[in-house]
């Protein structure tokens, strides 16, 4: 990596519990050394066994917030998150071109991991039609997938077919996530990219590690790949590490019992490996 910190900027919502969200995605890029900014989209009060409350912000302090940052620091990455409405997409598309922001990669969240919507079929259009010709990489898993295609995909082969169509919406590349695939022991990631006229299929295989502590997957995720793009790494490299951050927090995260219900990802495993919360 670069020896220029690389500034990131997180266009998401907050988490309560500090598992998902703005704080997931803060705890990131500190463990990737980089200097993370944001932008709050909405405030969510949840905590491990769910989202209780939901307060969005208005176009106006999102915009400023991004404008504040931009203007200052300068941002070498984005990662966008929970957006939550179909206005908050089209602010968030405004920002990306009038600050002139690159290296974006949209985690099209619509549901969160304990089960609650945030972000309906109208937002999730919004996304296609404003957000996915402008960024630079999405990174749905088979759920968001599906949502997007309008057809079930439960195959690495139909994985590899998905990830090709969404690349054809107007993304450069797509990172199609399989945490949800069922009837194997290892998790295939599906990387699709525009590599001259032709597109470049790249299958990520790891380990399925079985706990109940994977709040943040795919916020963590996101974030790890912001931070590599911004530090200057290739697609593939970025992800390949990216991924393998995140099953080492998933790892040692399922060590700690700090919640009563779906627990986060462990961070800091490299700081506190040891640590275990009883």
């Amino acid at each position: 990596m670069s020896n220029r910190i690389p500034h990131i900027l997180s266009i998401a919502g907050s988490d309560s519990g500090g598992g998902a969200g703005i704080q997931a995605d803060l705890k990131t890029m500190s463990a990737f050394g980089a200097f993370g900014m944001t932008a709050v989209t909405a405030v969510t009060s949840q905590n491990s066994l769910g989202v209780h409350w939901i307060e969005y912000l208005s176009c106006k302090s999102v915009d400023t917030q991004i404008h504040a940052v931009t203007a200052d620091f300068g941002v070498a990455a984005v990662k966008i998150g929970m957006l939550g409405s179909v206005e908050m997409v089209h602010c968030v598309a405004q920002a990306i071109t009038k600050y002139q922001l690159s290296n974006i990669i949209l985690d099209p969240v619509l549901v969160a991991t304990s089960g609650a919507a945030l972000g309906d079929k109208a937002t999730a259009r919004a996304m296609l039609e404003q957000l996915f010709p402008i960024v630079y990489l999405i990174t749905p898993n088979l759920y968001e997938a599906s949502i997007f295609l309008g057809r079930e995909i439960k195959t690495v082969s139909q994985m590899q077919q998905a990830a090709a169509d969404l690349l054809l919406l107007g993304p450069q590349a797509v990172l199609l996530k399989g945490g949800h695939l069922e009837g194997t022991n290892a998790l295939i990631d599906v990387l699709v990219y525009k590599q001259g006229e032709d597109n470049k299929t790249v299958n990520f295989s790891h380990p399925k590690i079985i706990t109940k502590n994977s709040h943040g997957t795919g916020c963590s995720l996101s974030t790890a790949i912001a931070c590599g793009l911004g530090s200057g790494l290739s697609l593939e490299e970025t992800v390949d590490v990216a991924i393998e951050f995140v099953q080492q927090a998933l790892m040692h995260g399922s060590q700690l019992t700090m919640t009563l219900g779906a627990g986060p990802i462990w961070h800091a495993y490299e700081q506190y490996p040891q640590l275990v919360t009883k």
